[in-house]
């Protein structure tokens, strides 16, 4: 039997009036600008069968993720512990997570397992002999890291002023030193073919957050726009999947110069076109030839919850209350050393609140790796900081290895340990989205080559 691939795609864009999660507010959609959907590419040699799915979604619970592997696998023949759920991280789809006041969508989550079963089961009976081949290029120019040290010696996340669409529209802050870290530019591509040399499908691997669009439309962001721009190039019938790069610390906005594009969608337009180009590029250089080595492994093991201290719950407790005008000068001094002020200071304290009501003391962690022939795939759960997936790059036997965030779990940020101690950012303050003990990535990380190490 030869090395085959199915392909799947089924539309999940929820209905207009759904919450969008991703900011500090419950932004009822008014539209839809582009549809969300959910692709499947499923791998199959005589010995195994491997499906990767990737969602225009900003994550997935745990119970979500399991729950649909086990609808999988109980009516196709495809292990369990080989199938991998992708959510592109997009800001403008369904509340899937719960988050800053927004509520979990309970009834989107009915409908979406079937809706990912659907298009495995429809991907396993589109399974047909193929080539695969894998290639790397480089955009350095449409990603940032989003952390900066500013001139008081501070390390602050995206330290924009009043209205950052505004005023990071040609200016930047002229208070920020430098990036407090690197980005990741490569552009990982996996082109898939069939046996007579018909163009399938095209993978794209790349580290920066999708959250270009903001508003009340629904849309995939620019994974949607690279999809539309790629499909006009090479045709519809050719997939275009996104899965994103670590990038729990990278963006699209350049704090230092100022780069927004102004207008609606605009920005969005721009970053999707100018990586469809370097996509397209490294797509022509790719050699397909068929799979003879597919493997995979993986492991779960526990991650520890860090707690608030006493007095900083008594504090957040207090704030939610009366809110920041009922607290005394010395306590908001307290929060404010505490907690880098980021979005609404309520809205914190109720986040920090609810990982210690949750009554949780750990998460499981799933980690994965996937080799196809003298390549591979990681894929890391959360919003993994870009140093980690720069090191499993560089450490990693297989050329090129892809690194794949917020698959098969939603564990929030994993910053690093030097974040941790700079203590004023965005991604390491306590909530829902940042939980973990500060070792978290180091031990993903070092699973994760590990795993890549057995293959």
């Amino acid at each position: 039997m030869a090395f085959k691939v199915g392909l799947s795609e089924v539309v999940i864009t929820p209905p207009i009036g759904t919450s969008l999660v991703g900011y500090f507010e419950d932004r009822k959609s008014t539209g839809i600008h582009d549809h969300l959907l959910a692709q499947t590419i499923l791998f199959e040699t005589p010995e195994t069968r491997v499906a990767l799915i990737t969602c225009d979604l900003v994550a997935l619970l745990p119970e979500t993720v399991l729950e649909t592997k086990g609808l999988i696998a109980k009516i196709l023949p495809i292990p369990s512990d080989n199938i991998f759920i992708h959510t592109t991280h997009t800001h403008t789809g369904p509340a899937t997570v719960g988050a800053f006041g927004v509520e979990q969508d309970e009834e989107y989550l009915k409908f979406l397992p079937k809706f990912l079963v659907g298009s495995v089961k429809e991907a396993f009976h589109n399974l047909v002999p193929a080539r695969v081949g894998f290639g790397s290029g480089k955009e350095d120019g449409v990603s940032f890291n989003r952390r900066y040290l500013m001139k008081d010696g501070t390390v602050r996340t995206n330290p924009g002023g009043g209205d950052l669409w505004e005023t990071m529209a040609g200016k930047g802050n002229p208070d920020i030193v430098k990036p407090a870290g690197p980005i990741d530019p490569e552009v990982g591509v996996i082109k898939i073919e069939s046996e007579d040399g018909r163009l399938r499908a095209i993978l794209v691997n790349f580290a920066c957050h999708l959250d270009t669009v903001t508003g009340r439309l629904i849309s995939a962001d620019y994974a949607g726009v690279l999809r539309q721009v790629i499909r006009k190039v090479k045709g519809n019938d050719v997939m275009v999947g996104f899965f994103c790069g670590t990038s729990g610390n990278i963006n699209h906005v350049n704090f230092q110069s100022g780069n927004l594009k102004t207008g609606y969608f605009a920005h969005t337009q721009w970053l999707g076109t100018i990586l469809s180009g370097e996509v397209l590029r490294v797509t022509e250089k790719i050699d397909c030839a068929p799979v003879s080595v597919l493997k995979t492994a993986s492991a779960t093991f526990d991650i520890p919850i860090r707690k608030p201290r006493p007095e900083e719950l008594k504090l957040a407790r207090k704030l939610k209350e009366v809110g920041p005008e009922g607290l005394t000068g010395e306590e908001k001094l307290e929060w404010e050393r505490r907690n880098n002020l980021f979005g609404d200071e309520i809205a914190w304290a109720k986040e920090l609140i609810l990982v210690v009501e949750e009554g949780k003391e750990k998460e499981v962690v799933p980690v994965g790796a996937f080799r196809l022939n003298d390549s591979a795939i990681v894929f890391l759960p959360g919003e993994v900081f870009v140093e980690f997936g720069l090191r499993i790059k560089s450490e990693s036997r297989f050329k090129p290895t892809l690194v794949f965030q917020m698959v098969n779990s939603s564990l929030g940020y994993l910053p690093t340990r030097e974040a941790f101690k700079q203590g004023t950012g965005y991604e390491e303050r306590l909530a829902r989205s940042s939980k973990l003990v500060p070792e978290a990535g180091g031990l993903i990380t070092e699973t994760a080559l590990k795993l890549l190490n057995s293959l």
